[in-house]
C-alpha cells in the first residue's frame, strides 16, 4: 500500500540527512519519525497484545514531526515552553489512542485503509488534540519568525515553508477525520498529508545546499567587489565588505594587538563582550590571532559562507590591523593621557604629599624630627622611582615583583600615621592589583589630608570573584566620596561606596571583579 512506503521513504530521507549533512539530531528525529509511523501495522495482527500497542502508538510519529518543527534547525529544542509543548505532543498523541481503546473496544485486524470502527466521541477528540497541539505548534513556528532577524529569515525560509505546508496538511488530514468522512477520504488527506511531508523535507535541504552555494559565491563577490587591491584596503571599507558578503549589516570587525586586547576598525580599544544572539568568529593568520568578527549568530549555521568571506579577506585583514595598530587615533591618545595623569594623582602625587605632611609634623615638634625625615626621605626616594617607572611604561616595582600585600605593606612603612593592613599574600590579574593598589594609595592620602585620624586600617579579600577593599580611619568623618576612586574602580567594572559620619571615621569600600565577565 502507498501509505506504507512514508515510512520507508522518511527512514531513507532521515538517514540521509543524519550521515550526509550538518544536521545529524534532525536527521534522527526523520528517522525515528519513519520508524514510528511502522507502529500503526501493528494493528494488522490479531494477536491482541500486538493490536494493542499498534492502535494506541499509531499516531506516535504525528508527535514527532512536532519534535522537528520545534527543535529546527538543529535538532535543540531552545526554551522551556517548546519542551512542554513537545512534551505535551507525545502525552497526547499516544494518550488519546490509550482512550480510544480503553472506551471503544476496537476488534482486530485494522488497517491504513479501513474504516476505524464507529465515528464516537473519543475519536473526533483525538482528532481535535491533534489540531489543537499543531496549532500551537506553528504559532510558536511563526512567532519566532516574526521576531527572527532579517538574516536567520532568510537563512530559514526553507525550513518556516516546510514546517507550514506539513502542518497544515495535517490539520486537514484530521479535520476529514474529525468530520466523519468515508474510509476512502481519509485514506486520500493522510495519503496527501504525508506526501507533503516527504515532499518537503528534500526540497528544504535542497534549497538549503543551494542558498549555501549562492551565498558563498555571492560572499566571493562582494568582498572582491569591495576593495580590488587588499594592500590598499582600509578597515572600515574592508568591515563593510564582509557584512555585505555574509548579508549581515551588523557585523563588525575588531583587531588584536600584541597585547592580546582588541581594537576597532578605528583604532579605539573594545572589550569582546558579544550579547545574547550574536557570536564571535577568530581569523588566524600563519597560527596567530589577528582579528575576530563579531556577528549574527545565525550565521554559525552557515560556517562556509563565512570562511569563503575572511578566506578572501585574509590579506587584507592583515594589513589593516597593522596600519590600524600603527595609527595613533584621538581616542586611543586620550584614554592614554588619562591613564598617566590617573596613576600620576594616586601614586607619586600622593607619595610627596605624605612627605611634605612628614615634614611640617616634623618641623612643629609633632613627632621626632629624625623619624620623620627618614620616612620622608623613603617617601620621596619611591616617588621618583614610580615616575620613572610611569615614564617606561610600566607598574611600581614592588607590586610587580611580590604583589599587593608587599606593595600595601611597604605604603603602611611610610606612612606619617599607623597602618594596619590585613591583604592576602595571592596573586591577581596585574591591571586588577594595580586598580587595587591606587585606590588604596588615594584613600589612605585622604585620610592623610582630610580625616586628622590617628590610625588607619586597610582589609582585602575576595567574595564570590570579587575583590573587596576597605580603608577605614579614625578621623573626623564627615567626608563625600571622592570622584577619583569611582573612576578608578569603574576603570575595571567595580564600584566604590564610603560611609562617613560626623565624629566616626570613614569607611571607603571598594568591590572589583576579579574576572571580567567577558575577555
Amino acid at each position: 500500500m502507498a501509505l506504507h512506503g512514508f515510512g520507508i521513504l522518511a527512514i531513507a530521507i532521515g538517514a540521509w540527512i543524519w550521515m550526509g549533512t550538518s544536521r545529524p539530531r534532525i536527521g534522527a528525529l526523520i528517522v525515528l519519525t519513519g520508524a514510528a509511523f511502522h507502529l500503526g501495522d501493528l494493528r494488522t495482527s490479531t494477536s491482541e497484545p500486538w493490536f494493542a500497542i499498534g492502535f494506541c502508538l499509531a499516531y506516535l510519529w504525528t508527535a514527532v514531526l512536532a519534535h522537528i518543527a520545534l527543535s529546527l534547525p538543529n535538532g535543540r529544542l531552545g526554551s522551556t515552553g517548546a519542551r512542554a509543548l513537545v512534551a505535551v505532543a507525545y502525552a497526547g498523541a499516544a494518550g488519546t489512542q490509550i482512550v480510544r481503546y480503553v472506551v471503544d473496544s476496537p476488534v482486530p485486524p485494522w488497517w491504513w485503509n479501513h474504516n476505524p470502527g464507529q465515528h464516537t466521541a473519543t475519536a473526533v477528540a483525538s482528532s481535535v488534540v491533534y489540531v489543537v497541539v499543531t496549532v500551537a505548534t506553528l504559532a510558536v513556528v511563526v512567532r519566532r519568525w516574526v521576531l527572527a532577524s532579517s538574516l536567520r529569515r532568510r537563512h530559514g525560509a526553507a525550513h518556516w515553508v516546510m514546517v507550514m505546508i506539513a502542518g497544515l496538511g495535517g490539520i486537514a488530514a484530521a479535520l476529514v477525520a474529525a468530520f466523519g468522512a468515508s474510509s476512502g477520504a481519509r485514506t486520500v488527506s493522510l495519503f496527501v498529508s504525508c506526501a507533503l511531508v516527504v515532499g518537503a523535507v528534500p526540497l528544504a535541504v535542497a534549497a538549503r545546499r543551494l542558498h549555501h552555494e549562492l551565498a558563498c559565491a555571492r560572499a566571493a563577490r562582494a568582498v572582491l567587489g569591495r576593495y580590488g587591491d587588499p594592500h590598499e584596503s582600509s578597515p572600515v571599507v574592508l568591515q563593510r565588505a564582509l557584512a555585505d558578503a555574509v548579508g549581515d549589516p551588523t557585523l563588525v570587525l575588531h583587531y588584536a594587538d600584541d597585547g592580546g586586547s582588541f581594537i576597532d576598525v578605528h583604532g579605539a580599544p573594545v572589550t569582546l563582550c558579544p550579547s545574547p544572539g550574536r557570536a564571535v568568529t577568530q581569523v588566524h593568520r600563519d597560527g596567530a590571532l589577528v582579528a575576530v568578527v563579531e556577528h549574527d549568530e545565525t550565521l554559525v549555521e552557515q560556517r562556509r559562507v563565512v570562511d569563503v568571506a575572511l578566506d578572501i579577506a585574509g590579506l587584507a585583514i592583515t594589513n589593516s590591523v597593522l596600519r590600524v595598530a600603527a595609527r595613533p587615533t584621538p581616542d586611543v591618545a586620550f584614554v592614554e593621557r588619562h591613564r598617566i595623569q590617573r596613576d600620576l594623582h594616586d601614586g607619586p602625587q600622593q607619595q610627596l604629599f605624605g612627605a611634605m605632611l612628614l615634614l611640617d609634623m616634623a618641623r612643629t615638634g609633632a613627632i621626632p624630627a629624625d623619624g620623620a625625615l627618614n620616612r620622608a626621605h623613603r617617601l620621596i626616594g619611591q616617588a621618583v622611582a614610580e615616575l620613572r617607572e610611569l615614564t617606561q611604561g610600566i607598574y611600581p616595582a614592588t607590586l610587580v615583583e611580590h604583589g599587593l600585600a608587599a606593595a600595601v605593606a611597604q605604603m603602611g612603612e611610610l606612612s606619617p600615621i599607623p597602618v594596619l593592613a590585613d591583604v592576602p599574600a595571592g596573586r591577581w590579574p596585574p591591571d586588577l592589583e594595580l586598580t587595587a593598589y591606587f585606590l588604596v594609595a588615594e584613600a589612605v592620602a585622604n585620610v592623610y589630608k582630610h580625616a586628622n585620624a590617628s590610625a588607619v586600617v586597610i582589609t582585602v579579600r575576595e567574595a564570590e570573584d570579587t575583590l573587596v577593599l576597605e580603608v577605614r580611619d579614625n578621623g573626623a568623618g564627615g567626608t563625600g566620596e571622592p570622584r577619583a576612586l569611582r573612576l578608578r574602580a569603574a576603570s575595571v567594572g567595580g564600584s566604590v561606596a564610603v560611609s562617613s559620619e560626623s565624629g566616626r571615621g570613614t569607611t571607603v569600600s571598594a568591590r572589583l571583579p576579579i574576572g571580567m565577565p567577558c575577555g
